[in-house]
């Protein structure tokens, strides 16, 4: 029995395409100084990739090649961007120490996607993913933006070098995967940034980071539960 007709593959790789296009768009938004334009544009690049992998394995046409763009997609929309959009809307005033800020975040991102290839499997979605994943520390950067007039220049500096930390990090973060009340609790999750994104204040920040925080704790819960269930 065939499996499906390779030319669907096509499908996955025109949005990841599709992912690079808005992420340079965004950079142009920045560029002019539209930085709530380039923050909305990069919120598009977050739903594309989260598409992207999903129609692969939808339509069975996962490969290394499409893993390979996908993070060539993500360097430019969640590592290059939000480092120029973040250094010139927020860490301008800091000159040649915003610049290397910026430019350590990039490096960190990069780190990051080159790793996940490296022990990923691109046919699959594994449960859990080691670090912060690029589009989640480009969250934060948008936020950060979208907040610039109520943060001070040097705190700002300091939650883009702990994104890239984080990033590069060996900590482990529950994933998209299935149906589990994990699962759902990201997906409310994402409603609450989205939230952050039209009322950006001190609010909906903290009521989102605070659900971030509950979910980093059921997952917690779940994964003891799931390592006791197998000992027995």
């Amino acid at each position: 029995m065939h499996g499906p007709p390779r030319r669907l593959v096509f499908i996955p790789n025109a949005v990841t395409a599709a992912n690079i296009a808005v992420g340079f768009l965004a950079m142009l938004a920045a560029a002019d100084g539209r930085f709530e334009l380039a923050v909305y544009l990069l919120f598009v690049c977050i739903f594309l990739d989260m598409a992207d992998g999903r129609l692969a394995r939808a339509l069975k046409v996962t490969s290394k090649f499409g893993q390979e763009m996908d993070s060539l997609s993500d360097t430019v929309s969640f590592c290059v961007a939000p480092a120029f959009l973040v250094q010139r809307a927020v860490l301008a005033p800091l000159e040649g120490v915003g610049v290397a800020v910026a430019m350590l975040y990039i490096l960190a991102g990069v780190y990051r996607l080159a790793r996940f290839n490296l022990t990923s499997d691109e046919h699959t979605k594994a449960r859990k993913t080691l670090g912060t994943p690029t589009p989640i520390a480009a969250g934060y950067i948008m936020v950060l933006v979208l907040m610039r007039d109520h943060v001070p220049v040097p705190a700002g500096a300091a939650l883009v070098l702990v994104m890239g930390m984080l990033m590069v990090s060996r900590i482990q973060l529950p994933e998209l995967h299935g149906k589990s009340i994990v699962t759902r609790m990201m997906w409310v999750g994402l409603l609450s940034y989205a939230a952050v994104l039209v009322w950006p204040n001190w609010y909906t920040v903290i009521f989102w980071n605070v659900w971030n925080v509950l979910v980093l704790i059921v997952a917690h819960r779940e994964d003891r539960r799931m390592e006791l269930s197998e000992s027995t």
